[in-house]
Formats: structure tokens, sequence, C-alpha cells
């Protein structure tokens, strides 16, 4: 796997090398470092050692005094509802010490915020009716997980079936069976937006039209979820598999009762979280519940039966969309809708937020005036769905990018030609798009030129070494992505901000703490090295704290791509506190003028004096504990805190419905080059390539780590994963059945990385963390009906390819 840095054409000027934004955006020069920047630097990960070597901490491997294990009774009937609980069996099971049904549990319903939704007030342990498969009835407490699992097999669970719909037309249907039936029908979320701009285009333009259909998969990461709660003096301490351990407090407070301040919530180590564990489960309420109330610690460790299960899943949608097209293939307007399957809905944050980031990124980096685009969310007796790296994104990009191919072949346009002609070009930014999305910065047009050299590059190498005869075919998708998100629109309660607590030791050494997470996706080392960029120090000297309530300032987690973009703006407000206190010590020690310093490699020095010069050691020493040095009126200590909210960010759409939901934007163009063996449909991935562009480059490892295992990711959900039902029953409920692509099946993978630095970020630096999921699905499929274009195969408008279905595609065709 190969991965380069270059600048974006004209991209240079934009912004100062390590300039950053304030508040307001407005451009802050950094106290000049003589040293060389670490920004850019391949810098080994800091964290990996630790993991690699099994030195790491799982929510598994926190064991407490006297913890007893939890297991739960889940119903195995899509729809029923609830006649009675009865848990007297287990309860004299040896080693029980304890079992509850719904009904038992003195708490509150799950809350739900958000008024564009209809409630769902859900409880942790269903009480009334189950929705799905795997929603938990009774949990059983026992001393180790086996007898609680077989105590749990005693509890005897009285359902009353009721029929099932388990897809979205049968949901939609006049007579449908009623999930909610207060609500009178399955629509959970129904927006149906005019814009009469849109409606004048489809009036005078020829009209081309898709449906675009993303089946249901999840992120099965390799460490599924867990908790572990203890109830001492007062105080509740949780340990849970989170990417947000301040959500989890706030609702634990609204749920189950004591304030938050009593509340503390712990993320360990997290093996993989990739959206499915920024949701707050049933388990996640019940656990720390049993903890309260038993007076001991309780631990639960889900395994990977009730994983497929029960943790959320994700896509499931369904984009008819439709183009009002001018002569030259370009498009002037967009219309459709957006039918997501949302399983029983009963989830926080709400499984909605996808189909709302779908319609803003249907536009991509195309020049489209307009858009209108309903959304409807529909309710079905399915696992709840939920959060999934791309969050919506590789859905809309699959959809605009399927209608931009079939516009080309209607009208005789070269599809590449096509996109050429449409692209947003650099002297057209910052440009609003459709949807209100503001592009500040990117490198569009050069990043799909440079990608198609690539693939065009990698497709004749394969054909070169390929058998007469062998069907091979090149893909191509190109898009924006959103980083640093609003959470409102889907939590009705959180914004965007996020804080550092940055201190300084007697020694000279530094503590970072941050309101991000960590999840294998190297944020320890991210931390660190802008903490160290800022202060002039050893990355060496910088320790990092993360994912406690205690101990790390309030923050949303890492979720949306957002971690460096608001860590590294929090982070740099602080140290500039830092560097100006630490300034006027080292003048007062040097007896020099404040503005005659600048930061030298750990410490200060006169400029133009190397040897006139304080470590920040000595500085902090005269801080903390030689305070009789000070300068006069300057307090002792040596920290800082700083909260930072990305500026321009809009919380809620405005009056014209459109809305700017990210602080910033990527852009990127996949390339796939593939192999379809016609006899067996069998698609393999011989090549990819990505040419990305996230602003400032941090760490290109980290970077090309974030893409290879998007593209991975994304090659499983396009070739191989799928979550599919019958009557309500799921039917891949172990990896027998779950597909997941191996080593094997993931190819050589080239990155490439444009720069073109945001001008309203710290740095100039956007996310990456979904980059490389968003595009496999779109140029994948593209890749495969270009390779069977010779036997009549046309306009794939769905995934997953599985063998069975390019088969049909093939036999379709020839019939």
């Amino acid at each position: 796997m190969t991965a380069t840095t270059r600048p974006a054409a004209g991209a240079g000027d934009r912004v100062a090398p390590a300039a950053r934004g304030d508040r307001g955006g407005r451009m802050v020069l950094p106290t000049p470092n003589t040293r060389p920047t670490l920004l850019g630097v391949r810098v080994p990960r800091i964290e990996d050692d630790r993991l690699v070597t099994g030195r790491g901490r799982y929510v598994a491997d926190v064991v407490l005094p006297g913890m007893v294990e939890a297991a739960f009774v889940r119903s195995e009937v899509p729809h029923a509802q609830v006649r009675g609980v009865a848990t007297t069996a287990a309860l004299d099971s040896p080693g029980v010490y304890a079992a509850f049904g719904g009904s038992d549990l003195d708490i509150s319903a799950v809350p739900d915020p958000m008024p564009w939704a209809r409630p769902v007030q859900h409880f942790p342990l269903a009480r009334d009716r189950v929705r799905y498969v795997g929603c938990p009835l009774a949990v059983v407490v026992a001393d180790d997980r086996y007898l609680a699992e077989d105590a749990a097999e005693l509890v005897d669970v009285d359902l009353d079936p009721l029929p099932t719909v388990d897809t979205v037309d049968a949901a939609l249907a006049a007579d449908a069976p009623l999930l909610y039936p207060e609500w009178n029908d399955n629509l959970l979320l129904s927006l149906a937006p005019e814009n009469p701009a849109v409606d004048e285009a489809f009036g005078r333009l020829r009209v081309i039209s898709g449906t675009y259909t993303t089946h249901r998969h999840a992120a099965v990461p390799l460490e599924p979820r867990g908790v572990v709660a203890e109830y001492r003096d007062g105080r509740l301490s949780v340990w849970t598999s989170t990417q947000s351990a301040y959500m989890v407090r706030s609702m634990l407070s609204a749920v189950l009762g004591p304030p938050e301040r009593a509340i503390r919530v712990i993320t360990p180590d997290v093996g993989g979280g990739f959206g499915q564990k920024n949701e707050i489960y049933p388990e996640d309420y019940v656990i720390p519940w049993l903890a309260m109330r038993l007076r001991r610690p309780v631990r639960w460790i889900e395994d990977r039966h009730e994983h497929l299960i029960t943790a959320c899943h994700a896509r499931d949608m369904r984009i008819e969309l439709s183009a009002a097209v001018r002569d030259d293939g370009t498009i002037e307007a967009l219309r459709g809708r957006i039918r997501t399957d949302l399983g029983s809905g009963e989830m926080f944050p709400a499984g909605f937020g996808p189909s709302l980031v779908a319609v803003g990124s249907l536009c991509g980096p195309y020049r489209i005036p307009h858009q209108c685009v309903a959304v409807q969310g529909v309710v079905t007796n399915k696992t709840p769905l939920g959060a999934y790296r791309g969050f919506g994104m590789p859905e809309g990009t699959f959809a605009i990018e399927r209608l931009v191919d079939k516009i080309g072949r209607e009208l005789g346009i070269d599809p590449l030609e096509l996109r050429r002609r449409m692209i947003i070009e650099p002297h057209e930014l910052p440009y609003e798009t459709a949807a209100g999305a503001r592009l500040d910065s990117g490198s569009h047009r050069e990043a799909f030129d440079r990608a198609v050299e690539i693939g065009e590059r990698l497709l004749a190498a394969e054909r070169e070494r390929a058998a007469p005869g062998t069907h091979l075919g090149v893909g191509y998708a190109t898009y924006i992505e959103g980083v640093g998100a609003s959470a409102f629109s889907i939590t009705g309660s959180w914004s965007g901000q996020d804080s550092a607590d940055v201190r300084f030791d007697a020694d000279g050494g530094v503590t970072a703490a941050v309101g991000i997470s960590a999840m294998g996706q190297g944020a320890h080392t991210m931390v660190a090295t802008l903490v160290a960029e800022e202060l002039g120090l050893p990355i060496e000297q910088v320790r990092v704290v993360m994912g406690d309530t205690d101990t790390a300032p309030f923050g949303l987690g890492s979720w949306a791509s957002r971690s460096a973009v608001v860590a590294s703006g929090a982070i740099a407000q602080a140290a500039e506190v830092l560097r100006r206190k630490g300034t006027e010590i080292a003048a007062h020690l040097l007896e020099a003028a404040p503005d005659d310093l600048e930061l030298a490699d750990g410490g200060f020095q006169v400029r133009g004096s190397p040897g006139s010069s304080v470590s920040w050691a000595q500085v902090a020493r005269v801080a903390l504990t030689r305070t009789f040095e000070l300068p006069p009126g300057v307090e002792p200590g040596l920290d800082a805190r700083a909260s930072y909210d990305p500026p321009g960010m809009d919380h809620a759409p405005r009056p014209d419905g459109k809305m700017n939901a990210s602080a910033t934007y990527t852009n990127a163009t996949h390339a796939a080059v593939v192999e379809v063996d016609t006899a067996t449909g069998v698609v393999r991935v011989l090549r990819y390539a990505v040419v990305h562009d996230c602003g400032r480059v941090i760490n290109p490892l980290t970077v090309a780590g974030q893409i290879h295992g998007g593209v991975a990711q994304g090659i499983g959900g396009t070739l191989y994963e799928q979550m599919p039902y019958d009557d309500g029953q799921p039917l891949a409920t172990t990896f027998m059945d779950y597909v997941l692509p191996t080593a094997c099946e993931i190819p050589e993978i080239e990155t490439e990385e444009l720069s073109s630095p945001a001008p309203e970020t710290p740095f100039g630096i956007k996310g990456v963390g979904e980059a490389g999921i968003i595009g496999p699905p779109a140029a994948i499929v593209r890749a495969v009906e270009h390779a069977l274009e010779p036997l009549g195969v046309a306009d794939i408008d769905t995934t997953p390819l599985t063998p069975a279905t390019v088969r049909r595609l093939i036999e379709e065709a020839a019939s």
C-alpha cells in the first residue's frame, strides 16, 4: 500500500502554513518556532506499542472485587404484546442473585428530544410490546456469565404475537400493522420540502431518473459492546465501550435519575467503534441500574450473536432521484425522495440521521444549483437502525454517481467528461451547494483528474497481465465529506463544541486532557502531536488523557470525522494562553522584553541569541514551585482550559431549508479496478486508488491508515456483508452467515493526499475518519458495470453485488 502527500494546485497561499483560526474565524499567527514542524511528519503512533503487545485494557478486562455477571433474555419473535415475564424459576437457579423484567425497573423512558420526529418512548427492557428479534425483555444476574445464561433460559416470557412488517413497502401499505398504534402510520420521520426553482427546472428540461438502493449491513467491530458498573459512596461509575462518554453520562442521568455529577463514565480501550458505538443501548442503562440496585459491581459483555441481532444496523436506504438535465448533460436541479428502513426506531441518537446527511451529500462536488428531496423514516420489525461510518454519505454518493453515469449513457456523453463539466473549479470557492454546504476550500477537479489518470494506468496494467476473455472494468466515485458536524439534528441536545485542558508539571512535562475519544484511530498521537507542535516540546513529554468524565473536560467524543478539527481548536486556544504566560515568565528570567523571545526547541530564547534561553521546565518550576521568582502581577500555575466551537456551522435548517451542518468539507475521488468471473458471478477488486484532500495533514501514516481501513469496510459493504430478514427473522446471526472480507479480498490501495487547507479551521486541517468508506459502493459498482458492458449489463442500481446478484444481472441482460 502506497501513500503520498502533495499540495493541491493553487492551495499554497490559502492559509499560512501553521495558521489557526480563532472562534470567530480570524487568523491568528503563531508564536514563531525555530524547530521544524511536526505536522506532516510520519510520527509513529504512541498508542500502538501497548495495544499490539496485548497491554490494552478493554471493557472485558475490567474486573472489580465482588463483581457479578449479567445475561439478557431477548425476544425470539419480531412483534408481540408482552403479557408477562416470570422470573421465579430463574431466581431459584444456582448462583443467581437477581432477575428482573421491564416493569421491575423504576426508571424513566429514554428521552425523545427531537421535535421533528415522532416520540418512541422506549424503555431499556420492553414493557408492553417487542418490535424486533433480540429486543431485551429481562435480565439475570449470577456469579458468572455461564450461570446467568443458564438461568436466563428459565425465565418464562408470555408473548402474544402480532403481525409483522419487515420491508418499507409493507410498512407503508394502507392496511399495514402498526408498530406504534398512536401514530396511525409507520412513519417516524416525514419531511416534504418545497422548492419552486426545482419545479420550474423540471417543467422545461429533460428528466432522467433512477432508484438506488443500499442494503442493510453493520459495522461489526472486532470488539463487541460491553458495560461494567459499580455504585460506591453515592457515585455511579460506568465503564463502557462508547465513542462519547459525556453523552452517555447525560443519558444515564436522564433515565436513571442521579445527577450528572454523581456519575462517572470511563471509556477504556475500544476495539473499533465506527459509529455503532456512538449509540446508547438498553444495556448501557440496565447494567448501571443493577449496580445501584444490588450495591455490587455488575458486568455484561456482548457475544457475537447478540451483537449481530441487537447492535444497531445501518444503511438500508432507497433513494428515488431525478435530475432536470440541460442539453449538455449538466444538472440544473435534483428532486427525489429518500426512504430509510429504521427498524423499530428504538435507538438514541435516532437512526434517521444518515437520511438527512444523504440529502446533504447528493450534490457532491458538482455545480447543481437547485435541490428538493423528501425524507421518510419508516419503522419495521427489524433491529433499530443507527450510525455507521459514512453516515449517509456512501448512500448519497452511490445515488448521484449512478445517476450521472445514467445521464451520460442516455445522452451519449462520456460520463467522465460530464463530471468535468459539473465539478466545481478552484476559482468558484467558497461555494454553497444546493443543500447549503459551504465548501470553503478543496481540490475537487484536481483530485478527480488525478484519480482518473491513476485508474486508467491501473486498468492498463491489469489488462496486460490478464488472460484473453477476462472481464475487467474500472469505476470512479467523486464526493465531498462533511467533517466536524453538529449533533443537534439527531440528538436535539448537543451541538458541536469540544474542550481541552493543557497543564504543565514542575518538570516541564505536559498533560493534555481532551473531550474526544479513542477507538483505534490514533487520537492519542494526534493530540500529543498538536500539543508538542504548539508548545515547541518533544512529543515524548506530552501525556494524553481522554475518555473519562472525571479527568477529561466536557466534550462530545469522536464521530463525524470531528476529532482533529475540534481538538485542535481547543488545544490551539489553550496553548496560546500557556505560550503568553510562559513568554512573560521567561522574559522575566532572562531580563529581556517579551517581544524579543521566540519558541525554541523545548523552551524560549532571545531572538538571534541561542545562548540566552530558558527551558519550559525552568518556566514551569517557577510557575509551580519557585513562585517567588514570578514577575510582578503573574499568578502561580501553568495550565489552561479552552473550548472550541467551529465557526459558521448551522445546528438547524435555515428559513430556506438549507443547512451547513459541518465545520468544513474534505473531497476525494476513488478509482476501482475489478475482475468479474461471468461463470460464477464472483467480483474481485484487483486494484484501488484514492486521491484525497483533508487540508493540512497532521500525520500521513494516520491518514493513510484511515483511508485503507475505510476502503476495506467499503469493499465489504459493497460485495459481501448483508443483514437479510424473512418475516422479521434475522438470517445472518453468526459469522457463518454474515460474510466479512479477509485480507485476501482487499487489494493493494494507492493513496495520494492533496492539501487544500481550510481557511477557518485550526492549522487548516480537516477530518479523515470516514473518507475511505464513502467511495467504494459507487466506484466498484461502476467498475463491475464497465466490465460487463460487452454482455449488455447496464444501470446497476443496488448493492450488494453478491455472486448470485451478478449472475442474475448477466442472465437478465442476455434475455
